[in-house]
């Protein structure tokens, strides 16, 4: 989802020319697409590496189990 919103951020100005046709139109159509695009993109992933995306996730957690945690902060020592 971040690759496909980062251009988005790069916009400074957008204008939408509607007809007003279809089931939406202006803004509405326009996030109702980026919408429709992330939903395909499970389907895309797969189609392309040949893997699910719940395998892939599954893997993510396991590297995310063994990576080193960071240590806790330490309260400072109060001297009396």
């Amino acid at each position: 989802m971040r690759a496909l919103s980062e251009p988005l951020s790069k916009v400074d100005k957008v204008t939408i020319v509607s007809t007003g046709n279809g089931d939406a139109a202006g803004a509405y159509k326009l996030t109702g697409d980026i919408t429709k695009i992330a939903a395909q993109v499970p389907a895309l992933f797969e189609a392309l590496s040949g893997m699910q995306m719940s395998e892939l996730l599954s893997k993510v957690r396991l590297i995310g189990d063994k990576a080193p945690k960071p240590e806790p902060p330490q309260a400072p020592i109060k001297k009396a």
